[in-house]
């Protein structure tokens, strides 16, 4: 039996170009993005598209071998809004990354109420910065997108990429 949720892959997802680590959606574990009346997966144009769900949770990864170790980095989720979106007022969605086993998570938030819909890329969250440890080259960051609180229906979300670069 088919799952509901979506296991992401990293093989041939996951691009390192100079300090920048590209992450595609195919590469994002997608709770309920096995399911297609929630999300749709196009694979070909390498998004991710939010039909609509009331618990919004994806979780990747990247091996820290692909990061400097002792650098800062920001990390980012650049999404559009398509002109249909709902459910995004008073619901804000909270980014968080784990650099290594041991370390603190560290968190921010986004209100995605107040980006514009349409065609036009953002980046989201404004800052959510982390410093790499050192000597854990067999280790990895670990980042999600979460909301998961308010219980509200949401919709219209489109993810294009997950963005790891140095500061």
């Amino acid at each position: 039996m088919a799952s509901s949720h979506r296991k992401g892959s990293g093989q041939g997802n996951i691009e390192v170009k100079g300090d920048t680590v590209i992450v595609n959606p195919l590469a994002l574990d997608i709770t309920w993005g096995g399911d297609g009346r929630y999300w749709r997966i196009e694979e070909d144009r390498r998004i991710a598209e939010l039909i609509q769900v009331c618990w919004l949770e994806v979780n990747g990864s990247v091996e820290m071998n692909k990061l400097q170790p002792n650098t800062r980095y920001k990390l980012e989720f650049k999404i559009k809004l398509k002109p249909d979106a709902f459910g995004w007022n008073d619901s804000p969605v909270y980014i968080m990354a784990m650099p290594g086993k041991g370390t603190k998570c560290i968190w921010a938030s986004a209100d995605l109420s107040k980006i514009r819909k349409g065609d036009q890329t953002s980046s989201i969250p404004s800052r959510l910065e982390f410093t790499t440890p050192s000597g854990v080259a067999d280790d990895k960051i670990s980042f999600g997108l979460f909301e998961i609180w308010k219980g509200r229906w949401k919709g219209g979300l489109v993810i294009e990429e997950v963005v790891i670069s140095k500061v």
